[in-house]
């Protein structure tokens, strides 16, 4: 949620607005307007060199109902986090795990939230995530929304006001956590394995969802990486366009032992670059990919004969085209998790004839 200008009343500052994610019963799950994705959990994951905090608040104590802050080295700190280096430090991305939900990758994030079991909800009210090559960042500005003059890789409102509900009386405790927050992947974007992760949350401004209690603090899990499924496929055919209209069919030739190249990034951020022969009849194909955004160049061809590169006819995934033709290249070809990309095809004339 946005935050309200001091001049606001109390009542009208805790009047909820937003769309309210509910993660008040056991195992439910939401995915807010942007596609960001909420869960609650009960993990339990406490253990040495299972988890890491590195951001607690509490602002309860101080009266008011609201806690807010972010994780940062820098001293002194600026609203209610835990002033211990061991509870608010900095945080690198190369120490935020990849989760695989649906095919699609996410950064997770774990919160672990403490109410009186008298009154156990808390609303999570803001969620934002900036990146910096620094561990110190500091100066939050509310009305920008920046931190030390950054701005937002992610904020959980980008895509409309949006508010989660919670409940700590479904969870075992202090440090068995009590939500996940699953980042969408394109927000880390822009950050490399060493960039430093600042995340700023608010906590509590539904009228009934208030902090009442100890702690909230957000930590990482130590997971392996997430592994992108390499189930998927792209084919097609190198040719002499005999009949100069374009698109593979009975009067061509398919042309043998042309290399065609494979470029790319799939979805963990990996480059990838792989050949591919054609055979006798002109057909080559790629298999064992990732879900990722491919080229495909197609190389030179024979010299026994002056072929030239007329046009690349842009194949489909699975029935939908996707991709740009140009002169012996197709861009942009973005294919998911087991899809199979067909007919991307190279048609070449002959100065011969």
């Amino acid at each position: 949620m946005r935050t309200r200008l001091n001049l606001e009343s109390l009542d009208q500052r805790l009047t909820p607005s937003a769309t309210t994610l509910d993660l008040t019963t056991a195992g439910s799950t939401a995915t807010a307007p942007n596609g960001a994705i909420v869960e609650q959990s009960d993990t339990q994951p406490t253990g040495t060199g299972v988890i890491h905090s590195f951001l607690r608040l509490q602002g309860a104590a101080k009266g008011g109902g609201l806690e807010l802050g972010y994780n940062t080295d820098a001293r002194p700190l600026q609203f209610d986090e835990n002033k211990s280096p061991q509870f608010t430090r900095s945080l690198q991305a190369a120490d935020v795990p990849t989760v695989l939900v649906n095919g699609a990758l996410y950064r997770e994030f774990l919160l672990d939230i403490n109410q009186k079991s008298s009154s156990p909800l808390l609303s999570l009210d803001e969620v934002r995530i900036y990146f910096s090559d620094q561990s110190n960042l500091s100066h939050y500005d509310a009305s920008a929304l920046t931190l030390g003059g950054v701005a937002p890789s992610f904020d959980l409102d980008s895509a409309g006001d949006v508010s989660v509900l919670l409940n700590a009386n479904l969870g075992s405790g202090s440090g068995s956590g009590d939500m996940f927050l699953l980042v969408p992947q394109s927000a880390f974007a822009g950050a490399d394995a060493n960039s430093f992760v600042y995340l700023y949350s608010k906590f509590g401004e539904q009228q009934t969802a208030t902090a009442n209690g100890g702690f909230e603090e957000w930590a990482v899990r130590t997971l392996p990486p997430a592994v992108p499924p390499a189930t998927s496929t792209i084919s097609g055919f190198v040719f002499f366009d005999a009949d100069n209209d374009g698109s593979f069919d009975h009067d061509d030739t398919g042309l043998a032992g042309v290399v065609v190249t494979l470029t790319g990034t799939d979805l963990l951020g990996n480059d990838i670059t792989l050949t591919a022969t054609t055979a006798a009849d002109g057909s080559y194909s790629f298999t064992g990919l990732a879900a990722g955004t491919y080229s495909l160049l197609q190389g030179p061809l024979p010299a026994d004969d002056p072929f030239f590169a007329e046009m690349a006819d842009v194949g489909t995934i699975d029935g939908t085209q996707s991709g740009v033709g140009g002169m012996g290249e197709i861009d942009q070809i973005v294919l998911g998790d087991n899809e199979n990309g067909i007919n991307y095809d190279f048609g070449n004339h002959s100065n011969g004839g």
